[in-house]
């Protein structure tokens, strides 16, 4: 077996018990697994979590939405694209990020570009973060939060927000990538 063969193979579950079990947000499973070289890993922890849909929201005049809010991770408030977990009666990744900007802005789109999917943390967790890009936004009724938001919009100039990131104001990696999508997409023509 050669050493990318090694690098490509799976590894073996030899034991898995559930740790944590907190539906819907997470299912934490320690388990001991075989590496495909022999070693073997006791109490390697597997996160399961809700895929997620962010979105990056832009108006005609050409401002973004972000959305500012506490997170308790980090212990401060942060700004962020629009986005949450997908939910069960959500038809498709884009029908989550449609619900997902109008519940948390407002707002909605007629215009919707797929940016692509990306799993966060591969070496814990399968969940993935679909990216769409929403032009032409517009708002369209009042926010409907749920029991744990509380939200703050901002509306920034388009071409301040790649600065936001790049001076760490945009502390998310999720929500970065997002941004450098979008910004790509735009200096492409893809929108």
């Amino acid at each position: 077996m050669t050493e990318a063969d090694i690098a490509r193979k799976p590894w073996t579950v030899l034991s898995s018990e559930l740790l944590v079990n907190r539906p819907p947000w997470l299912q934490l499973w320690v388990q001991n697994v075989a590496l495909p070289n022999g070693t073997t890993i006791e109490g390697y922890l597997i996160a399961e979590e809700r895929d997620v849909a962010m979105v990056f929201a832009l108006t005609g005049d050409r401002q973004v939405l972000l959305v500012e809010q506490y997170k308790h991770g980090i212990g401060q408030a942060e700004r962020d694209l629009p986005a949450g977990y997908l939910d069960a009666e959500d038809r498709s990744p884009l029908a989550g990020a449609q619900r997902e900007l109008r519940e948390e802005t407002g707002y909605a789109s007629e215009h919707w570009r797929h940016l692509g999917s990306f799993v966060l943390n591969p070496n814990r967790s399968a969940n993935l973060f679909h990216y769409f890009l929403a032009y032409g936004v517009y708002p369209q009724t009042e926010p409907e939060w749920d029991e744990t938001e509380a939200l703050i919009l901002h509306l920034v100039d388009l071409a301040d927000i790649g600065l936001m990131v790049r001076r760490g104001e945009i502390a998310s990696m999720a929500s970065a990538l997002g941004i450098l999508l979008a910004l790509d997409a735009l200096s492409a023509g893809q929108a």
